[in-house]
């Protein structure tokens, strides 16, 4: 397991395209998640500790069907911080 992702809805929307461009101010630090099984994800996090077992991101993109996601940090293989 990477996550608990909190969604909007279970349906989604297969075609949408997620914008990582989107400015969330409030949110935290802009950051990059690289997972170990290659995904990435993007967002904006309020703490990010090596020691932690996670952290909730949120989505850069108001409109993705994820609310958030709390990330399980040993499933990460790097947080970049933008």
């Amino acid at each position: 397991m990477k996550g608990i992702f909190f969604v909007k809805c279970f349906d989604g929307n297969p075609t949408y395209k997620e914008r990582i461009d989107v400015e969330r101010p409030g949110l935290g630090r802009r950051v990059m998640v690289c997972f170990k099984d290659g995904e990435n994800l993007f967002g904006y996090t309020t703490g990010v500790s090596p020691g932690r077992k996670g952290f909730f991101l949120f989505f850069s993109d108001p409109e993705n069907n994820n609310e958030k996601v709390f990330v399980l940090t040993a499933a990460t293989d790097d947080v970049l911080l933008g």
